[in-house]
């Protein structure tokens, strides 16, 4: 499955933002910790030119956080997902605009817990399951059924938090049940998804 789908008008101007034979790396700030789809999605965009040292993924705790680092200038670019519900502020920021637009698929999405947890499905009407606020939809779709939610800043951090005992159950990505040694109980699928590049803006 292709990762990234971005037009021929986009990826000049990307290519342009990152140019070849650049002694100075380019700061790409996303969402982290390590694991996010955000991430998955960066490192897929470093791939897409060669995986060239020219562009150095940043990650931080929230995607206020990269939009800061990216208007103080500690960042060059900042990656969003546009299933962030309040990217619209972004949007608005007058230091800010959008540089590029594109679709990239996540990594598969399911339900997660730890490898010695017995997990069955009739839990998830009784334990809490944590996530990200942008996938939730999917116990919608895939169960029918409200289910108690705790919020965390990623899918890789309501990875974590199960990791560590703070909760069982986690709704979150491949990469992520990886990156902190979980097991899915329940696929959903790959989330095919549209993304921006976000840049200071230069006065014209």
């Amino acid at each position: 499955m292709e990762i990234l789908q971005i037009s021929e008008s986009e990826r000049r101007v990307f290519d342009a933002l990152i140019p070849a034979g650049s002694a100075k790396s380019v700061k790409l700030g996303t969402l982290g910790p390590k694991g996010t789809s955000s991430e998955y999605i960066a490192q897929s965009m470093a791939r897409s030119i060669g995986g060239r040292d020219a562009l150095r993924i940043v990650l931080e705790s929230t995607y206020e956080q990269c939009m800061t680092a990216l208007a103080d200038g500690q960042v060059d670019l900042a990656l969003v997902a546009h299933a962030y519900p309040k990217i619209n502020a972004f949007y608005m920021n007058p230091l800010l605009e959008p540089a590029i637009v594109f679709r990239g698929n996540t990594p598969e999405y399911g339900l997660a817990t730890r490898p010695d947890f017995e997990f069955s499905e009739e839990l998830l009407f009784s334990e809490t399951v944590v996530s990200h606020p942008a996938p939730v939809p999917l116990l919608e779709y895939h169960f029918g059924r409200p289910v108690r939610l705790a919020t965390a800043n990623s899918t890789s951090q309501a990875a974590r938090d199960v990791a560590d005992g703070r909760y069982d159950i986690a709704i979150t990505n491949a990469q992520a049940v990886r990156e902190h040694n979980l097991k899915f109980v329940h696929r959903f699928s790959h989330i095919p998804m549209t993304w921006t590049v976000f840049s200071r803006k230069v006065n014209k």
